[in-house]
């Protein structure tokens, strides 16, 4: 072997043949200097019940303001918790939500000048660019699909996901568009989680935005297209998923009621009477 080989193998310059690649290094924390807490969920409850309208809609301004510091801290304690304390799966679904959700806020914060997420292009650097999380660089996308999905789960992600998939995140899970199903006022945890997500659940199967009637036209949240099969994971379709969490007291219930009962994902994508719509626009309060 060349003495400069040599000298290279043994002062690690070069890897040993054989030897596993060095790992790559971490994004860089986007909370900067903040110090992680004990315990996260109280401090982004405050922050959440400050920042979110009773609309969904979010003061982004005030979170880069005088709430900036505690934010920080919040998405500190994102970045470097060790997702190996999580056990069940109340406890992988809380986490999991909750860092999406504020990794999505920070998202914004740092790009104050984009109206449509879609329509301004930001949508490889928002939900397929990976970022700092438990300790790990991880898209938005992995965090949905991978981990709270459960779909196409690579061997170095094994130990995160879920054992089983609950259509309920996706309520839970906030993309920071006003089409999205609204921002939760609080953290998720463990404890509430179902809670939660039921009420969730009722607010969006509720709201006139996700599902409605328009004329002849069923116009439902595109979430019901891209993720109807989720919803219909215990053999339920998912119209009547829908229609067991709608609240008997809207004026169009029974209307709705007939256009969705008994329906499933393939059945509603294939009528030509029913259309999907999702708006990116950035749920900024004005």
């Amino acid at each position: 072997m060349p003495i400069l080989l040599l000298c290279l193998l043994l002062t690690g310059v070069l890897p040993r043949p054989g030897a596993p690649p060095p790992a790559a290094p971490l994004a860089p924390s986007r909370a900067g200097d903040a110090e992680p807490l004990d315990e996260y969920a109280p401090v982004l409850s405050a922050l959440l019940a400050e920042v979110v309208t009773d609309e969904g809609l979010v003061r982004y301004d005030r979170l880069r303001g005088p709430l900036n510091a505690d934010f920080r801290r919040v998405l500190k304690t994102i970045e470097t918790f060790d997702a190996t304390t999580l056990s069940t799966d109340a406890e992988k679904r809380a986490f999991w939500i909750n860092a999406y959700n504020v990794q999505m806020l920070q998202h914004i914060l740092e790009t104050p000048q984009v109206q449509d997420i879609v329509a301004d292009g930001y949508v490889d650097r928002f939900f397929r660019t990976p970022y700092r999380t438990a300790g790990m660089d991880l898209t938005l996308d992995q965090i949905e699909h991978v981990i709270l999905r459960r779909q196409n789960v690579p061997p170095d992600l094994a130990a995160l996901p879920v054992d089983t998939l609950d259509f309920r995140i996706h309520v839970g899970l906030n993309c920071a568009a006003v089409s999205c199903p609204r921002l939760r006022r609080h953290a998720f945890t463990p404890a509430t989680l179902d809670a939660e997500l039921d009420a969730a659940m009722r607010d969006f199967a509720s709201d006139p935005a996700h599902l409605r009637l328009d004329g002849d036209t069923l116009v439902l949240s595109a979430l019901l297209d891209w993720f109807g099969d989720d919803f219909e994971a215990d053999g339920r379709p998912v119209g009547d998923v829908i229609l067991g969490y709608m609240a008997a007291d809207r004026p169009d219930h029974d209307a709705l009621r007939a256009a969705l009962r008994g329906q499933t994902a393939a059945a509603l994508r294939a009528r030509p009477d029913v259309r999907f719509a999702y708006r990116w626009t950035v749920n900024r309060a004005r």
